[in-house]
């Protein structure tokens, strides 16, 4: 029963959750590691282990859905966020709900992105492999999952593609479409549209308030001076850095707060797209459904 929510079985999702709670509860659910000296994450708690493969068998969720989780909770601050949504990701998955199109279907979703493609529609064959890619996760959102060699010929037309590409911008929207040329059962798919599209998104973002490489390289060497000269030593971590940057750099300082303000918020792509992740599996018709239709 792959990918058959809980395989179907009550006890599997009632022990999960008893699991994760008391992981919560003792204070020993983190963002990571997985599973080291007692403290595990959204994997580890439930299986005990560094195993996600185990989580996505034991508990009937597609690899990749599985894969991409832990990218979903650390999008969440602060902490109780987090542990809020793990908690939600269990409860609200149906028993024996039929999970098998889930990852087609939000991979459809961050291939549809108004960013992305405003980018790759400047490149008729960037453009041209989106819309391929797309078409075979609708064939497998449909039911009629395309074969290696029809994934493999878009993927490598996407690669083609994007490598001819030498501005930056539109580089990184090729490497999206990219990212999304596999199957949903390829275990990094999802997760690595999901980065790839919230990579791009940050850097268009930073890019329109003027934050450049340039001045992420300065800030940088600018605290390491600092700390080598032990300069504001009463400060820590990000304190120190802004401190720094008030004292002797205003302009500077200034864009590195819309900087940082970019940064959190675009975590928020991750939360949507978990909230999504479980509003779809809620939707998921059940197994025992699909089988008496």
């Amino acid at each position: 029963m792959a990918n058959i929510a809980f395989h179907g079985d009550p006890a599997v999702k009632a022990q999960a959750m008893e699991r994760l709670g008391r992981h919560i509860a003792a204070g020993s659910f983190v963002y990571f590691p997985a599973w080291e000296e007692g403290k595990a994450n959204v994997i580890g708690a439930v299986v005990e282990a560094d195993d996600t493969p185990a989580y996505a068998e034991q508990l009937g969720y597609p690899l990749a859905l599985a894969e991409t989780l832990p990218a979903f909770v650390n999008g969440f601050r602060p902490q109780a966020e987090a542990e809020r949504f793990a908690q939600a990701w269990l409860e609200r998955t149906p028993v024996g709900a039929d999970l098998t199109r889930i990852v087609s279907q939000l991979v459809l979703d961050l291939l549809a992105n108004p960013e992305l493609a405003a980018l790759t529609e400047r490149h008729p064959e960037v453009e041209h492999g989106r819309r391929a890619i797309m078409a075979l996760h609708q064939r497998a959102k449909d039911g009629d999952e395309p074969d290696r060699k029809a994934w493999k010929t878009a993927r490598m037309a996407a690669i083609a593609a994007t490598d001819k590409l030498s501005e930056t911008t539109e580089h990184r929207a090729g490497q999206v479409v990219e990212a999304a040329a596999w199957p949903g059962t390829m275990r990094t798919v999802l997760r690595d549209t999901l980065n790839g599209l919230g990579t791009l998104e940050l850097h268009l973002a930073l890019s329109r308030i003027g934050w450049t490489a340039e001045d992420e390289s300065r800030v940088f060497h600018i605290r390491e001076k600092a700390e080598a000269d032990g300069y504001k030593a009463e400060f820590s971590g990000l304190d120190r850095v802004l401190a720094i940057l008030d004292a002797d750099h205003s302009a500077l300082a200034d864009q590195f707060r819309l900087r940082i303000e970019l940064v959190e918020k675009s975590s928020e792509k991750y939360r949507a797209a978990g909230w999504q992740a479980i509003e779809m599996m809620e939707s998921a018709p059940l197994a025992t459904a699909r089988v008496s239709a």
